[in-house]
């Protein structure tokens, strides 16, 4: 029973055989910002003045929604007695942006999340930090290595990108396991970009 449940939970959020299939990763400045995010240095040192604007790119958005539209698809077709509750609360979107926040406003304690530059600009924030997402999902009959990337992109007071902070942690998901390491994952990155803004960030 557990290894069923197990199959059911994975297929129920990451969609991995039928039903909405994962989001595509496109690049992080897509509909936000004009030029492509590879040319951004990373893990450049960087000054922000505050206050400052927070920005959830696609991907992020992206993710969130399908975990969204995951659920309520296979709610439909998988009777709730099967559904691995364990895996649902460890993909939690809102654990996910609720640390990647908690971070970020223990570093920038005035910032607040806004929707694009030009509400930057009208709220005369004088740094935006893009955040990004990446996720490569773990396949159950397949590579079953979940990965999770979470990428900072500092945009000056002229909003222009100076410097991208990357984190990126990986969980190979064992047979049979009622999760697949997304918390811990999360957990990992957030610790990397927390150690990456005390040390580059002034």
């Amino acid at each position: 029973m557990i290894s069923r449940l197990t199959a059911l939970g994975a297929l129920v959020l990451l969609a991995a055989c039928s039903g909405p299939p994962p989001p595509k990763t496109v690049d992080a400045f897509k509909d936000v910002y004009t030029g492509n995010s590879a040319a951004v240095p990373v893990d450049a040192p960087v000054r922000v003045q505050a206050p400052v604007g927070l920005i959830f790119s696609e991907n992020f958005e992206a993710h969130i929604g399908a975990i969204k539209d995951s659920r309520e698809y296979w709610g439909k077709v998988v009777p709730a007695s099967l559904t691995n509750t364990v895996v649902i609360a460890d993909t939690d979107p809102l654990y996910l942006s609720g640390k990647v926040l908690e971070m970020l406003k223990r570093r920038f304690p005035d910032a607040t999340p806004i929707h694009d530059f030009n509400e930057a600009v009208q709220h005369r924030k004088r740094a935006v930090i893009l955040i990004d997402l990446r996720i490569k999902y773990m396949e159950p009959y397949g590579d079953r290595t979940q990965k999770v990337g979470v990428d900072l992109y500092f945009f000056s007071s002229a909003m222009t990108p100076v410097s991208k902070l990357t984190s990126q942690a990986e969980y190979k998901v064992p047979f049979a396991s009622m999760d697949i390491g997304m918390q811990r994952m999360i957990n990992q990155v957030t610790a990397e970009l927390d150690g990456k803004i005390n040390a580059l960030v002034r």
